[in-house]
Order: C-alpha cells, then sequence, then structure tokens
C-alpha cells in the first residue's frame, strides 16, 4: 500500500476497533468495520459517499455492478437497493465509511457552478455512480477521517469538509446528471422524483398507476425509466425498502414478527413471511436471533 492508504486504513482502524457499526462525532459519517466475507447480501443504502480504505465492496444493481474500494468510491443520491458481495477477513478487515450525501447541500452547491457554466446540455438523471478516488478525493478523505478523532475540530471543521466533498463529487463527469436528478429534469429526473412518494406511502399503499400519471407518463414508459434508474421494478423496490425496515425492527430482541410486519404495511404474517425469506434467504425469526448474536457483519454500510 502506498502512504496515503496507510494513513486512512490506521485512521479508519482506530476508529472503528470491533467488528460493527460505529458511530462517529459527525452525525452524518459512519464507519463500518467486517472481519467475514459475504456473498449475495441485499441492502438497501440510503443516500450516500461510500469510500472503502481496506477491503473490498462489489455491489450489485440490476446488470450493473460497482466497486467500492481504496481507489474507488460509491455515490447514491437517492436510496438504491443492492445485492453485495464484499472482501473481508480478521486479519485484513473490511473498512467503510459512510458519509450522508445532502440534497439541501448539492442543491446549494448547484447554484453556484450554474452561475459560471451557461451550458445548455442536459443530461439524463441518475441517483447511483462510482468513480475514481483521485488526489482531492483521498486528500479529504485523510482531512476528514483526521478531524473526527476530536469533538471540538469536528464540530468546527466538519461542516466545511462535508460540502468539500459535495462540490468535488458534483464537480466530476457525473455531477450535472446527479443534479439532474436531485432537480427534476427531464423525463428521468421527473421519475426519480417519484421515488420519495413511493416511500414515504409505502406503508398505508400506493398505486403506480396514480404516481405514473402524475409523472406525465404511461405505466409502461414509467416501469422502463425506474428501472434504468433504480434498477427494478417500482413494486420490487418498494418491497425491498419494507423488508429492509422490517429488517431494522428485528434489531429489536422484544418485538414479534407479526407486530414489525404491520408496522411495515403487511396486513398479515404469512405474506410478510414469504417476502422476507425469499429476499433474504431466511427466515424473520432466524434473522432475528443471527442479528442479536452477530451484530455485526450481516448489516453492512
Amino acid at each position: 500500500m502506498d502512504d496515503w492508504s496507510d494513513e486512512v486504513t490506521e485512521l479508519a482502524d482506530r476508529l472503528a476497533p470491533s467488528v460493527g457499526h460505529h458511530a462517529t462525532f459527525a452525525p452524518s459519517v459512519g464507519i463500518f468495520r467486517s472481519e467475514t466475507a459475504v456473498r449475495n447480501v441485499p441492502k438497501f443504502m440510503h443516500p450516500g459517499i461510500l469510500f472503502v480504505v481496506q477491503g473490498m465492496e462489489r455491489l450489485f444493481c440490476d446488470v450493473n455492478v460497482y466497486i467500492a474500494d481504496r481507489d474507488h468510491f460509491l455515490l447514491t443520491s437517492a436510496p438504491v437497493a443492492f445485492r453485495i458481495d464484499t472482501d473481508a477477513a480478521a486479519a485484513i478487515p473490511l473498512l467503510a465509511i459512510h458519509v450522508a450525501f445532502d440534497p439541501a447541500t448539492a442543491m446549494d452547491i448547484a447554484r453556484e457552478i450554474t452561475r459560471e457554466d451557461r451550458s445548455t446540455t442536459r443530461p439524463a438523471a441518475i441517483c447511483r455512480t462510482c468513480g475514481p478516488m483521485d488526489k482531492p478525493l483521498r486528500d479529504l478523505l485523510g482531512r476528514l477521517l483526521k478531524t473526527l478523532r476530536d469533538p471540538v475540530s469536528c464540530r468546527v471543521l466538519m461542516p466545511g469538509l462535508i460540502r468539500e466533498l459535495h462540490f468535488l463529487l458534483l464537480q466530476r463527469d457525473d455531477g450535472p446528471a446527479v443534479l439532474a436528478g436531485l432537480q427534476g429534469q427531464g423525463t428521468r429526473g421527473k421519475v426519480l422524483k417519484t421515488a420519495d412518494e413511493l416511500l414515504n406511502r409505502s406503508r398505508t399503499g400506493i398505486s403506480i398507476n396514480t404516481v405514473a400519471a402524475a409523472a406525465g407518463l404511461g405505466l409502461s414508459s414509467y416501469h422502463s425509466h425506474f428501472k434504468a434508474l433504480f434498477g427494478s421494478t417500482p413494486l420490487d423496490y418498494l418491497k425491498a425498502a419494507r423488508l429492509h425496515e422490517a429488517r431494522s425492527l428485528l434489531k429489536f430482541p422484544d418485538i414479534g414478527i407479526a407486530s414489525v410486519a404491520r408496522a411495515v404495511g403487511y396486513n398479515g404474517t404469512s405474506q410478510f413471511s414469504r417476502e422476507f425469506r425469499r429476499h433474504f434467504g431466511r427466515t424473520a425469526r432466524d434473522e432475528q436471533k443471527l442479528l442479536e448474536a452477530s451484530k455485526s457483519d450481516v448489516d453492512l454500510v
């Protein structure tokens, strides 16, 4: 490894000394450590920037594969469902940093960028992208990890570092396409904006036809653009969101399976149990026991 990799790996190792998720002095930054490789694990990833300074994550979304390692980052500007493989071992643990993506900060930066950029080009919206860790990003990540060691430094410096991170990402080749999604530009931008409504109303039920019509699209066109953005149909996207919310509730050992099913919008436990097992490869009860026992490697950044 080079000097930069050695330094950030040591910093991340100190901030995440044990297996599992670790909060930091910055609420928008978390660090994850895993010492066990996993294969084909489902993950519903919330908007953020994923850096892996040791080990590797391969994230599958439909036919696309994204790599997050010391040379590549992953950005998601909307919730996206993936299936994940990792490289990790006790001797060489996976060390990953997740920084929440803030649409308000991105939009504020976009206003400054567009003052100088008079281009009329309007790229198709995207909500996920992977790119190389160039020198500016490497330097910023090193400074960010150093700042996390001290609460006062974190309170004073972290807002500026987070803003700088958003700026660097939006300046990249895919930046305009990310902004097109946030601003609802073009057909795919309009479709992307409907994801919030789908997720907000997932528990009470929502008509995909109604959402498609509100976006000004026929059902077939809406499905096509939605899959291009998220790698799944709207129904499968909603199902993944509900099941991952259910899984997060199963971390509490006192909650019953029927209560979890009702909490995420299922009318009964039988359908919930079937869909949970199909998605995660084990029953909700087994998942609850596994989460209680491990607290860690089955719950990826």
